[in-house]
């Protein structure tokens, strides 16, 4: 049997779902599962389709979802992007699943293209969400008066309210957050929990936010690194780097890859 035969039925037998999407934003292949998991028997039907049309072009709260705001094709131009979560596909049914996914460019005989490769999330998403609550519960039940403790949805909306207001602060810290609002770093901490984050973590993203605001704004990246809170451009540079796929300096010249 001839290799190229042999990858293209292993691809097409692969059990995780996984399909390819041209440069024009169609389905150019899609493999047995990832048909089944989007509700269609013949894998062959989705050829030719547009991909974002087809699984993505609605928000779980039923808005719609832009192609040129879809994280898998812009313009129809793909990208190359890291293993990333909180997105939905729609099945041939309209119902919704959350989707843990990866894209990885590819030459195809018309041009460029991306192989998308994807997963139903929702059981672990419970698992994930059942933990979290139980461990709120464990915190919750350590404090000196449980019934006092404020509602958690309207403590964190406060919570996040007050970083984003004073991320650039290089002296606001996870201690500094939870003395403000009166709870212990413990409490913080599983509050942050709750949504697969951390107090740190948000702190850092808030404010690399607002250094590429300040770098789309046209500062310079010394200056954007500064004003935003980090305390040196080696720091500012990796952190940067991690949340949005390329440097600083990238950015400047154009170069992005998520959103």
């Amino acid at each position: 049997m001839a290799l190229g035969k042999l990858s293209e039925q292993i691809l097409e037998r692969l059990p995780r779902p996984v399909w390819v999407v041209d440069g024009g934003g169609e389905i150019a292949f899609a493999n047995l599962a990832a048909a089944a998991e989007l509700g269609w028997s013949d894998p062959h039907a989705l050829n030719g389709l547009p991909s974002h049309e087809t699984a993505h072009h609605r928000h779980p709260d039923g808005s719609d979802y832009a192609r040129d705001d879809c994280r898998v094709l812009r313009h129809g131009t793909p990208f190359p992007y890291t293993p990333a979560a909180d997105e939905w596909f729609i099945r041939r049914d309209g119902s919704m699943f959350p989707i843990a996914w990866s894209c990885t460019p590819i030459d195809l005989p018309g041009g460029p293209g991306t192989i998308v490769a994807f997963d139903d999330v929702s059981e672990r998403r419970e698992r994930v969400r059942a933990h979290r609550g139980a461990l709120w519960e464990v915190v919750r039940a350590e404090l000196p008066n449980p019934r006092a403790t404020p509602d958690r949805d309207a403590l964190m909306g406060r919570i996040r309210r007050f970083v984003a207001e004073n991320a650039t602060d290089p002296d606001l810290d996870p201690a500094v957050v939870a003395r403000v609002h009166h709870v212990s770093l413990r409490l913080l901490q599983a509050l942050f929990a709750e949504t697969g984050s951390s107090p740190a973590r948000f702190i850092r993203d808030q404010r690399l936010l607002e250094a590429r605001r300040l770098l789309d704004a046209g500062e310079s990246i010394a200056r954007a690194g500064a004003l935003s809170g980090f305390p040196d451009p080696g720091t500012f540079t990796r952190a940067f780097r991690r949340r949005f796929g390329c440097t600083p300096s990238a950015f400047l010249n154009g170069y992005r890859v998520l959103p």
